[in-house]
């Protein structure tokens, strides 16, 4: 049984009130910017922990691995300008219904929608 530290409950609090995805690195800086003494490292580890626990969900993009809040629809948004990635909440049928509908078991899905955000519109 893991500890719950106040560095994970801070972690996790970033992550949640993110309203796009954040890589490790961003949610660092979040924590630096609060004076926070916490390493990268450490924030990797966390990340992790609370993604095997199902508390938060992760995404791969461009070789980076991305933090959301969980669950989430597994849609987003990439910017093809800034790159920023935005979360897109779309109520698309659950796995089970898809696999009894389509008669095959289906463990995952993503969908991607790249365009220009409205920052750099």
């Amino acid at each position: 049984m893991q500890r719950w530290t106040s560095q994970l409950s801070t972690i996790l609090n970033i992550v949640y009130e993110a309203e796009h995805f954040l890589s490790a690195e961003q949610v660092y800086r979040e924590l630096r910017g609060m004076e926070k003494d916490i390493g990268l490292a450490t924030v990797y580890r966390n990340l992790k922990k609370m993604v095997s626990q199902g508390l938060i969900s992760e995404v791969s993009w461009n070789d980076v691995r991305y933090y959301t809040r969980h669950p989430f629809s597994n849609a987003f948004f990439v910017c093809e300008k800034c790159g920023n990635m935005i979360r897109v909440d779309i109520p698309i049928a659950d796995q089970n219904y898809l696999s009894d509908e389509i008669g095959m078991q289906v463990s995952g899905w993503r969908m991607t929608f790249r365009g220009i955000c409205r920052r750099c519109e």
